[in-house]
């Protein structure tokens, strides 16, 4: 299990122990920016060039999908439950909150598909650049060796 979690927070590893800290604050969500700075010992403004940094933002993600990977199925659970609850507003709650966490994922598949059949049609088109490139090098290389044919008299036809 150490080692599964170790390989889950790269990221989150090679931060300081300050910056491990705040995004553990962070995570909790009851602290303040201002309090997490305070707790962790830096100023705000660096706490607040920390969350700009992508290193900080990716130990983040590590970290809150790592802690909220064990709890999610219990949240399932739960909100599985729920679908058979006395209440009829709490069951169309739960139903609610099922299909629109469910939509979102399946937007969130579209947009990925979508981003990736943009670089593979950019890619293609780049191909098709260099193909072009490369075709009129070759046709100026023809024309080059082709002149260099051509007897001297002809050249001045005028």
């Amino acid at each position: 299990m150490a080692h599964k979690k170790i390989a889950t927070l790269t990221t989150f590893y090679s931060l300081s122990k300050k910056q491990q800290k705040a995004i553990m604050l962070l995570f909790s969500g009851t602290f303040t920016q201002a309090k997490v700075a305070k707790e962790v010992g830096v100023h705000p403004t660096t706490l607040s060039h920390w969350k700009e940094w992508d290193d900080f933002r990716k130990a983040q993600d590590e970290y809150n999908h790592f802690m909220l990977h064990d709890i999610t199925s219990e949240a399932i659970i739960a909100m599985r439950n729920l679908l058979h609850a006395r209440s009829e507003m709490v069951r169309f709650n739960a139903a609610k909150d099922i299909l629109d966490r469910s939509i979102t994922g399946l937007e969130d598949a579209q947009r990925r598909k979508t981003v990736a059949d943009a670089k593979i049609a950019e890619a293609k088109l780049e191909d098709l650049k260099d193909d072009k490139d490369d075709q009129m090098d070759a046709l100026t290389n023809m024309m080059s060796k082709l002149a260099k044919n051509v007897p001297k008299d002809d050249q001045n036809d005028d």
